[in-house]
């Protein structure tokens, strides 16, 4: 009877810890208001204007350090930025690595990189696009056609990635308020081969159900 007392409760602590990984995983979708500026960035990779400074103290600044499984974050996190005009979204990135001259440029393929990822998710209807920029400054896209700005820059330890996506290349300009789905994604290498992002995928990046919503501020 002992025995079967033991087996019963740790059936019942296995189900419970079942039941919460599943809240976990379904509850896990991250909101952020991200701040229309006066002025948009020079998009050059030095993160030195002024509306980094004013989507950090009004809510468009966050940290991407959690991997795509949620099971364990990263030494080496990353900040970014988000901010918007009437003309376009603006994405930054700060990277911390502990030698920016070992960070992995030349697989095959920029994904196979030290690399970030964007992925835009307008209005969350289901259809979006992934754009992703490695540390050599390639860029590749699930639609080569939504052409964005970016820069890189490589100093000490960090790498900083700055991108302009125009709303014409998007083809949906948003209005104060809209709610579109977003993920900040990439690929560490140099400092130990994970992949990380903002919002927990529980798995492969390319899915729209697991994204962070942005909503579009004043």
């Amino acid at each position: 009877m002992k025995r079967l007392a033991r087996v019963v409760a740790a059936l019942s602590l296995a189900l419970c810890l079942v039941v919460a990984l599943g809240t976990f995983a379904a509850a896990a979708n991250l909101e952020m208001t991200v701040p229309k500026v006066k002025k948009a960035p020079t998009i050059d990779g030095k993160l030195n204007d002024a509306a980094w400074l004013e989507a950090s103290i009004n809510g468009g600044k966050t940290v991407v350090d959690l991997d795509n499984n949620g099971v364990m974050l990263t030494e080496y996190p990353r900040i970014a930025y988000i901010c918007y005009d009437d003309t376009a979204l603006y994405i930054a990135f700060k990277i911390f690595a502990p030698d920016v001259n070992k960070l992995m440029t030349t697989a095959g393929s920029i994904w196979s990189n030290d690399e970030v990822e964007i992925f835009l998710e307008p209005n969350k209807k289901g259809a979006y696009t992934q754009w992703g920029i490695d540390a050599g400054g390639n860029i590749d896209s699930s639609d080569p056609s939504k052409k964005i700005e970016h820069a890189i820059t490589k100093s000490g330890i960090c790498w900083n990635v700055e991108a302009a996506i125009p709303w014409k290349s998007v083809g949906v300009t948003p209005k104060v308020g809209d709610k579109w789905g977003l993920n900040l994604c990439g690929h560490q290498i140099a400092t130990g081969a994970v992949w990380v992002c903002w919002n927990c995928t529980f798995g492969g990046f390319h899915n729209p159900s697991a994204f962070g919503t942005i909503v579009f501020g004043n």
